[in-house]
């Protein structure tokens, strides 16, 4: 069984990316039938500014195959209405009649707002987003200078993976982000669209991948509810190859604060030691 998808993404201009897989159920349509349906959806972000989404899907069928199309547009506003990005992205696939093994790109779980959601979103690898990570081992990472890094093993570990790392908030230690973490390429022979973890995650969280590079086997998962997760299977840093990463906004962003928050602490810190040494000096000559 060979099915086809196309995955076409960009931020103010389109970037067009053809891959090749499978992620719909069956249909059953008769010979000639073509379906169309368009739906818009306003969320209002909590800082005020508005995202409008525009989804267009339209389903034939010649009788023996059955071809799908869908495109969504995103346009984010802010509180005056000034368009602030803009965004597309455009799938299609094919398979079979009656294929019961495929996913249909129009089965998305939304929420009251229309959002995409993923009601297993909440956690990564074992670690809950948010909660307290207890560990003695925390160290600072270059790359990630906003958050603290520790490793750890999960009670369920990914076949052929080296290294987990777990990062939180500076301060109070809440998960923030997730990585799992491969020196070497997981099965490089494969189809990367269709590689077994691509398959895994799109299974996990309901949804399907999008190709989010021009060079690197790098895919992106729509989760929803400000949870995010990116793979890239070949080609991903200097020390590893395949890595697997999920986060969320929250925690990110109070990891920021946190850190802010620090770095003025320790401002303060420096300013009342100098005025002691100052004072000290004075005082002895």
């Amino acid at each position: 069984m060979k099915n086809k998808l196309l995955a076409v993404s960009s931020v103010g201009a389109v970037m067009a990316l053809l891959a090749s897989g499978a992620c719909a159920r069956t249909s059953g349509e008769a010979k000639g039938n073509s379906l169309k349906s368009a739906e818009t959806s306003v969320t209002t972000n909590d800082n005020g500014s508005v995202q409008r989404t525009f989804v267009e899907s339209t389903v034939t069928t010649n009788g023996s195959m059955v071809t799908e199309h869908r495109r969504e547009t995103r346009t984010n506003l802010d509180m005056d209405g000034n368009i602030l990005e803009t965004s597309t992205s455009e799938y299609a696939q094919s398979y079979p009649v009656g294929d019961v093994s495929v996913r249909s790109l129009t089965e998305r779980t939304r929420d009251g707002s229309g959002r995409c959601t993923a009601e297993n979103a909440d956690a990564f690898m074992g670690l809950k987003f948010g909660e307290v990570f207890a560990s003695t081992n925390f160290v600072e990472d270059a790359g990630e200078p906003e958050f603290l890094r520790a490793e750890f093993k999960p009670a369920k570990p990914l076949e052929g993976f080296d290294d987990y790392f777990v990062y939180v908030t500076p301060k109070t230690r809440k998960v923030a982000k997730v990585y799992a973490c491969a020196k070497d390429a997981i099965e490089p022979g494969s189809r990367w669209r269709r590689h077994y973890l691509i398959e895994a995650l799109e299974k996990r969280y309901g949804t399907w991948a999008r190709l989010c590079s021009y060079r690197r086997p790098c895919y992106t998962f729509d989760v929803g509810n400000g949870r995010h997760v990116t793979a890239c299977l070949d080609g991903a840093s200097s020390n590893y190859r395949t890595v697997i990463v999920a986060w969320d906004d929250a925690a990110v962003e109070l990891a920021a604060e946190e850190r802010e928050a620090l770095r003025e602490e320790a401002r303060k810190s420096a300013a009342e030691k100098r005025n002691r040494r100052v004072s000290a000096a004075a005082e002895a000559f």
